[in-house]
């Protein structure tokens, strides 16, 4: 009995390390073909990370009273979150390419174009945001401006304050 009861806990364990190391397999054939796409859109993750780093120093500088000029770690989970649907929405797109579509990359380049398009409209808020450079005055018409949303700062506030600064005729 402890014979028979030996046996059919090996070949138990047998099956569960099959199935753990299929599983292993897929996701590694998955995540490897993804990688040259998901490349692409880390870089611009990272850029979009320091962007935000240098608009919390602006915001610093103009309102130290309101913003410690300090990227804070909350936002990290929404950066792992954003970078988990890139690279499922890539390895979706991916697979829908390969059995869907087939012969062709339509799908994921779509999905590559649209997070990269995404990254770099963040890029140019951040950039644009509480900056004096001309060509940022001009994007925050069409923009948004991420000082209000990230950093505690009220823009009707810095807004009033500076209209009654231009009132008073300082600059």
């Amino acid at each position: 009995m402890v014979r028979i009861f030996n046996h059919a806990v090996s070949h138990l364990i047998a099956k569960i390390w099959q199935y753990i190391i299929s599983i292993a397999g897929g996701l590694l054939v998955a995540f490897e073909s993804s990688i040259p796409f998901f490349i692409p859109c880390l870089i611009l993750t990272v850029i979009d990370i320091y962007a935000a780093l240098c608009l919390a120093r602006r915001v610093h500088q103009k309102h130290p009273d309101r913003s410690d000029g300090k990227f804070k770690s909350e936002y990290k989970f929404k950066i792992m979150k954003t970078m988990l649907i890139a690279l499922v929405a890539i390895i979706v797109a991916q697979y829908a390419d390969m059995y869907v579509i087939k012969d062709s990359d339509l799908a994921v380049r779509s999905v590559v174009g649209f997070f990269l398009f995404y990254q770099l409209w963040s890029i140019s808020e951040n950039w644009s945001s509480e900056n004096d450079n001309k060509i940022a005055k001009a994007f925050q018409r069409i923009m948004v401006n991420k000082a209000e949303r990230h950093y505690n700062v009220t823009l009707s506030d810095i807004l009033l304050n500076e209209e009654k600064k231009e009132d008073n005729g300082e600059s």
